[in-house]
């Protein structure tokens, strides 16, 4: 999740962090360029899943105070091996500063998407799920480039193949209106749209007394990382389907150190879903929303996928790694973005 990091750092650490501004309906339904286009078929079934995850979804970044923004694939396409010359071209030949944003040739651009697969009439769908918006623009018409990640300069010349993110570049003048740093954005890259139009809600936090939180024991892993932790605020918020429940679990210092997550079926009462958020050497716990009286959004729920059920997110900060959507149903399936973290 926020994705970010950037401006490369910086947005990896904002990645699915929030606006609360609402779009219009019709903002959301206009053309953002002439190669724009909103697709609205279902997720089509075999597609390539490199990480083994279900489905595919990468970040967007502007590229420093240019008019491009890029997205990187290459989580999906490594090019450490410094020896496999139909990855990235001879480096040295293009020179410092040439190599450090460059387009592909014919050759590396079929390289790239055979190895990705990923076809020239395929799109990229890019969703700010902050604002319900979606744009989307064919492959073809896109440039497949390199770009030297935000923790490499020219002082680490001659660079490494591993010093390179490789992906697709748009011109931020398609992507207008969406999130800062396009914070609130993921993007898919297939044939057609899987993003719902339902759009997704902020989670309303309210206060209320722990006996009021379900009663279910603790994994022993999770008690085991909550040991020497003390119950603080526990918390409830509810829509036509879910009820979530979160409880704060504070270190010695009285700060927050973890929150359990718990989501029930607001007919039932059955739990669906639990979820341990804790402190690590990578990892924090995020601000709930509109805790701190600003207008700040950090956790997410509803209908993101056409062909998956609601989902939750926006409970860890993410330092090493990247972020994760919790699908709210018993295949406990978590879908981490592929956010290329160089951290």
């Amino acid at each position: 999740m926020t994705i970010k990091p950037f401006l490369l750092s910086a947005c990896f650490l904002i990645l699915l962090s929030a606006c609360n501004k609402k779009e219009s309906a019709k903002s959301q339904q206009q053309d953002l360029s002439k190669n724009t286009t909103v697709e609205t078929d279902s997720l089509q079934e075999g597609e390539a899943t490199p990480r083994k995850e279900s489905i595919n979804l990468f970040t967007v970044m502007p590229k420093d105070s240019s008019d491009i923004a890029f997205v990187s694939l290459s989580d999906i396409y490594p090019v450490d091996d410094e020896k496999d010359t139909l990855a990235l071209p001879n480096i040295e030949k293009l020179g410092k500063h040439d190599a450090q944003y460059f387009a592909f040739s014919k050759n590396y651009r079929k390289r790239f998407l055979s190895k990705t697969n990923i076809q020239e009439t395929d799109s990229v769908f890019v969703y700010d799920y902050a604002k319900n918006k979606l744009a989307s623009f064919l492959v073809k018409n896109l440039k497949t480039v390199a770009m030297l990640n935000g923790y490499s300069s020219e002082e680490d010349w001659p660079y490494h193949n591993y010093d390179f993110m490789i992906g697709f570049e748009i011109n931020k003048k398609n992507l207008n209106g969406f999130s800062e740093y396009y914070r609130d954005a993921l993007v898919y890259v297939g044939k057609e749209n899987p993003f719902s139009k339902e759009g997704l809600k902020p989670i309303s936090w309210k206060k209320i007394a722990q006996k009021e939180y379900p009663s279910k024991s603790l994994k022993k892993e999770d008690k085991n990382t909550l040991k020497g932790t003390n119950a603080g605020n526990t918390y409830s918020y509810q829509t036509g389907s879910y009820q979530y429940f979160l409880q704060d679990y504070l270190d010695s210092n009285k700060i927050i150190y973890a929150r359990r997550l718990l989501v029930t079926d607001s007919k039932t009462k059955e739990i669906i879903i639990e979820k341990l958020y804790s402190q690590s050497e990578g990892t924090s716990p995020t601000s709930l929303n509109y805790e701190n009286g600003d207008d700040a959004v950090e956790q997410y729920t509803g209908k993101l996928f056409k062909n998956k059920p609601e989902v939750v997110f926006g409970f860890l900060y993410e330092s090493f790694g990247c972020p994760a959507i919790s699908i709210i149903d018993k295949s406990n399936e978590e879908i981490y973005l592929q956010c290329d973290n160089r951290h």
